[in-house]
């Protein structure tokens, strides 16, 4: 079986894995990244403040808890995790189960809940327990996202309009025909929700760099000051003025018995959310020297917990939205997401009156504007156009989260796009043979890549077709085992219609093994978001050895030039 560099680092021992630590954290103190590090975490944290709160109060958690655990855990996940641009905090997807635990063991639960989930996440990412998260569907992992977003908006709209009773606490109640005697809405909190929503849908066009949520929540702020909006509002009230003293948490009066499922689905939850995260922050553009360590990962988070739950704080998960905003803003090591939580414990400490006259309308705002972008139903409508079986998935999953759970929704999306796969036409199928260049193309079954090739540079050509999903990284891989190595290894993907992260993983490993030992990938016929996936990665873009073509043609030309320059070493 053939190692690639990136399953060699995930499978190096914890000795390396420290120094590589210890190389990191000194490049955390370097001039020459420093001043933009710090600029990066200054817009982190504008971003991460008011939606830390949010979180708190829409966990049922009171709104200071949410600073601290951003501060104390996103230092701690900073300092130790397997990436080293991911931030680490309170995250929505997180909402559902930590409110479920406050509901039916109080803070008290969810204290206890995050350092047994720190705890598990340490004997996971210890266990090699990170690499699994790449074999998620893809459409089932949009499903999860867009199941969170349906959470959100079902528990944040009607805070939004003020109308949160006993009997209804969640849109599906709001419009149950039973309750609609007992609320009202509230219009200052509808104002005062609708000028933060302007402020993050339209600031932003102006400019990008603009904070556009720490801007709306000091407008709102304000004017909930002045004349109507002031009337009514329930506001974050009076903060801690300074950070709590670090100290085991009870575990008297709970009933672990009851309380071990709910930290087991915290667990899968936080774990999975955020090796999701990192391995979308890998594909970002402009990282393609960032490769999280899964394991690590696992063994940091789960430190992260165990510290903001001695500081009583709330669960956390790496978040990518923080983590993408940090690399936009130019964050380049660990210092911008440490320095992110430095500033975050500084509001917590300094500006706590300020904080205190937030209103709670404004934070829901916040959570609904999150939720729907969470939706991304442009993305699905583009799936739909791409796939509709995948896009059916999608929904589906959505949908039983949103209703059963996210346990239960995301078990039957697996078996879902299991059966679908097994239902629908096959996975791709890879055929490899060899090519020689004679003038044409000449191509020869791969039994004959023992013949006599006269001395041209052997050309390994790899027909794939149908969808590159987690089903064909197997079999693609396996089509690679060498020796002989290529010395060019063409990829034609003009029959894949579709392609997940797992596949998209699977080339660049493979492209990885060839420039290895010397060799070039040339991929061509890519189409559609197979293309746009590919030239996000830029693996195959730029200066680097590898190339992305349109069509075979140019491919065959470009070899025909190779030759006509010289010989080429046959790769070791």
């Amino acid at each position: 079986m053939v190692e690639t560099p990136t399953l060699n680092k995930m499978s190096r021992g914890w000795s390396h894995r420290s120094k590589q630590l210890w190389t990191e954290w000194k490049q955390m103190v370097s001039p020459r990244t420093l001043p933009a590090d710090a600029s990066a975490a200054l817009t982190v944290a504008c971003v991460a403040l008011p939606l830390n709160l949010a979180l708190a109060v829409a966990s049922g958690l009171p709104p200071e808890v949410g600073l601290v655990s951003g501060a104390i855990a996103g230092a701690v996940a900073a300092m130790l995790g397997g990436g080293r641009l991911q931030v680490t905090g309170p995250e929505a997807a997180l909402v559902p189960t930590v409110l479920l635990i406050s509901m039916k063991h109080g803070v008290a639960g969810v204290i206890v809940s995050a350092l047994l989930c720190g705890a598990l996440q340490v004997v996971l990412g210890v266990s090699r327990a990170g690499g699994l998260a790449r074999f998620m569907p893809a459409e089932v992992t949009r499903g999860f996202t867009a199941g969170i977003g349906l959470l959100l908006l079902d528990g944040q709209l009607p805070r939004l309009l003020g109308a949160v009773t006993e009997d209804a606490a969640s849109a599906r109640a709001l419009v149950h025909p039973a309750n609609w005697s007992t609320w009202s809405i509230h219009g200052a909190s509808v104002g005062v929700g609708l000028i933060v929503m302007a402020c993050m849908l339209l600031l932003p066009r102006l400019h990008r760099a603009i904070p556009a949520v720490l801007l709306g929540l000091g407008v709102a702020t304000v004017a909930s000051q002045l004349g109507a909006l002031s009337e009514g509002l329930a506001r974050v009230g009076a903060l801690p003025t300074g950070l709590p003293t670090p100290a085991l948490p009870s575990f008297d009066g709970l009933d672990l018995r009851a309380l071990l499922p709910d930290v087991l689905a915290l667990t899968v939850l936080a774990s999975l959310g955020s090796l999701l995260s990192a391995r979308a922050l890998d594909q970002l553009p402009g990282l393609s020297n960032h490769q999280t360590d899964g394991n690590q990962e696992l063994v940091g988070q789960g430190f992260a917990n165990a510290a903001s739950a001695l500081f009583g704080g709330m669960p956390v998960m790496g978040a990518i939205v923080r983590s993408s905003v940090s690399v936009q803003a130019g964050g380049r090591t660990r210092a911008a997401s440490v320095l992110h939580a430095v500033m975050l414990l500084g509001a917590a400490v300094l500006a706590g009156p300020l904080v205190a006259r937030i209103p709670m309308a404004a934070l829901a705002a916040i959570l609904v504007v999150v939720g729907a972008r969470l939706l991304d139903l442009r993305g699905l409508r583009a799936l739909m156009t791409e796939n509709t079986g995948k896009a059916a998935v999608a929904v589906a999953t959505a949908l039983l989260i949103a209703t059963v759970g996210f346990l239960p929704g995301l078990a039957a999306g697996v078996l879902l796009s299991l059966a679908r796969s097994f239902f629908s036409r096959p996975k791709a199928h890879v055929r490899s043979l060899w090519l020689r260049i004679d003038g044409r193309p000449l191509f020869r079954s791969l039994g004959a890549a023992g013949e006599d090739l006269g001395g041209r540079p052997p050309v390994q050509l790899l027909r794939i077709r149908g969808d590159l999903d987690v089903r064909a990284c197997g079999d693609l891989s396996a089509a690679l085992q060498g020796p002989p190595w290529p010395c060019y290894l063409v990829l034609d993907l003009s029959g894949v219609r579709y392609m997940d992260a797992a596949g998209l993983r699977t080339l660049r490993e493979l492209s990885d093994v060839i420039a290895a030992r010397g060799g070039r990938v040339l991929v061509t016929g890519a189409r559609r978001g197979v293309a746009t996936m590919l030239e996000a990665d830029r693996t195959w873009t730029g200066d680097g050895p590898h190339a992305l073509m349109a069509s075979m043609d140019e491919v065959l030309e470009h070899l025909r030039e190779d030759q006509a320059r010289g010989p080429v070493v046959q790769p070791s």
